[in-house]
């Protein structure tokens, strides 16, 4: 199992030692959807086991739950020529994803698998540097964590 942590604070006291400022957070609300409700959830078996249970929907749940996040954070972070490019992509009835490589230095995609990794990086025009760390992240995990650190 991966894992990550992140610790925020508000405090203005806090800020001359913070590394990263949050700047945007973008949350969207799928619940009402019973299949993404069920996509994931925690159940016990015939045997009395807890487990969770994962759907074969939850890739397609995933993918469509992202798609409305960036759509949603899109204006938020791109620079305006990727904005102008995407507006007129839209008024030309021409599909245009914007190159979010613009707007974020760095890019930390979720390390649940090989293909997850592979079509988001597809998908956002990432280069082999860029999806690195999600690679070298998956091979960790795999491989039972870092055991030198």
């Amino acid at each position: 199992m991966g894992g990550a942590a992140i610790l925020l604070s508000n405090k203005p006291s806090d800020s001359g030692r913070a590394k990263y400022e949050l700047v945007h957070v973008v949350r969207t609300n799928h619940a009402a959807n019973d299949e993404a409700y069920r996509c994931a959830y925690q159940e016990e078996d015939g045997e009395g086991n807890i487990g969770v249970s994962l759907s074969k929907k939850l890739t397609a749940i995933a993918g469509a739950a992202l798609r409305e996040n960036i759509t949603t954070i899109a204006p938020l972070v791109l620079p305006p020529s990727e904005l102008l490019r995407w507006a007129l992509g839209c008024i030309m009835k021409k599909t245009y994803t914007p190159d979010f490589r613009k707007a974020f230095e760095h890019f930390c995609i979720h390390a649940g698998g090989r293909a997850v990794i592979e079509e988001l990086s597809k998908k956002l025009k990432l280069t082999e540097e860029q999806v690195e760390p999600s690679r070298m992240t998956l091979l960790l995990v795999n491989n039972g964590g870092c055991h030198t650190c």
